[in-house]
């Protein structure tokens, strides 16, 4: 007997399957996608300090100590679940303080030097956003593109005008990280520099999925063409987007009327075809996209559209898409 993938107070507490029958068709559905499109479903990694993590804000002190006092590995992985901790929470009162007072102290360390700079960061630490902002404006590429990548991290609203001022093909080096602060941030403000960009094709894939981020119903007719047409990437991007546009927007999705009518019978007209050349991970995002529009989906259509045969294994039909689809490492 296999063990499962996700244990039964997971199917219960995260998707709501409270019968046997569902969870064992998800279980089914999880095993094959991992199967098919490895990078779909990775292969789950533990924190070295997970039990720290879980305490909550009640573990910053102790985690504070071991950013500073531990050894070099202990201080890093103390400073990366400091930024777990602090996603979301609020800094305990010197916690910034200390911070940035290791930060100083372990200068030349780069491994460590970039986790506090992401902690200090994610938490919200205003005066280090703040200084991020003035480097926006550095001649060198590399530290604008770092500067770019910490105000994302902050979600700090207050860059967005300048972001969108750097989103240029005469920054193309930068762009990237620019541009994946602005998805980040998810002001709807970024959206015609996002937009124009898309438009003129510069950092399309970067674009598409910063735009999903911001998940606004009004940027779906920009993803459409990429929906129809375009290269596998940029396809996966925009059905990617759109998934997250959907989400953000269950309700609204579901009365757009004419517009919504299409885009199902759109997916389902590629879901449809086994000869499509679509990946899993298309396919996937695919049904996510119907699933959000409202379209009810029973488990034979599920196993027909992503090519899942009765024992939980690809079929023919999946055998293309398992072959372009290559594990890819895990990022934030």
């Amino acid at each position: 007997m296999t063990t499962p993938l996700l244990g039964e107070d997971a199917f219960k507490k995260a998707f709501g399957l409270t019968k046997k029958a569902e969870r064992d068709f998800a279980e089914e559905l999880v095993g094959a996608l991992g199967r098919l499109d490895r990078a779909l479903l990775p292969p789950p990694a533990t924190h070295p300090l997970v039990a720290l993590i879980g305490e909550g804000p009640r573990a910053v002190d102790r985690l504070l100590a071991l950013v500073e006092r531990g050894t070099a590995r202990e201080s890093a992985d103390a400073a990366d679940a400091l930024a777990h901790v602090l996603a979301g929470n609020t800094a305990p009162k010197g916690t910034h303080e200390r911070l940035r007072a290791v930060l100083k102290a372990k200068s030349g360390e780069a491994e460590l030097e970039a986790l506090l700079a992401k902690t200090l960061a994610i938490s919200g630490d205003q005066g280090f956003l703040a200084e991020q902002l003035r480097r926006l404006g550095d001649d060198d590429p590399g530290v604008v593109a770092t500067a770019a990548r910490l105000l994302g991290f902050g979600r700090a609203t207050f860059a967005v005008p300048a972001l969108m001022g750097l989103v240029s093909p005469e920054r193309f080096y930068e762009s990237r990280w620019v541009i994946w602060a602005l998805g980040e941030i998810g002001d709807a403000r970024a959206l015609p520099a996002l937009e124009i960009a898309l438009s003129s094709a510069f950092r399309v894939v970067d674009c598409l999925i910063a735009i999903g981020k911001i998940g606004r119903l009004t940027s779906i007719p920009h993803l459409s063409p990429h929906l129809v047409g375009g290269f596998s990437d940029q396809k996966d991007a925009a059905v990617r987007a759109l998934a997250m546009i959907l989400d953000q927007n269950r309700e609204g999705a579901r009365v757009m009327g004419a517009l919504r009518d299409q885009l199902a019978g759109m997916i389902e007209r590629d879901l449809a075809d086994p000869h499509a050349p679509i990946s899993t991970s298309i396919r996937f995002h695919l049904l996510l996209c119907l699933a959000r529009l409202g379209v009810h989906l029973d488990v034979a259509r599920v196993k027909k559209y992503l090519g899942i045969a009765a024992d939980g294994k690809g079929d023919g039909r999946a055998s293309p898409f398992a072959r372009a689809a290559p594990a890819a490492k895990a990022k934030r």
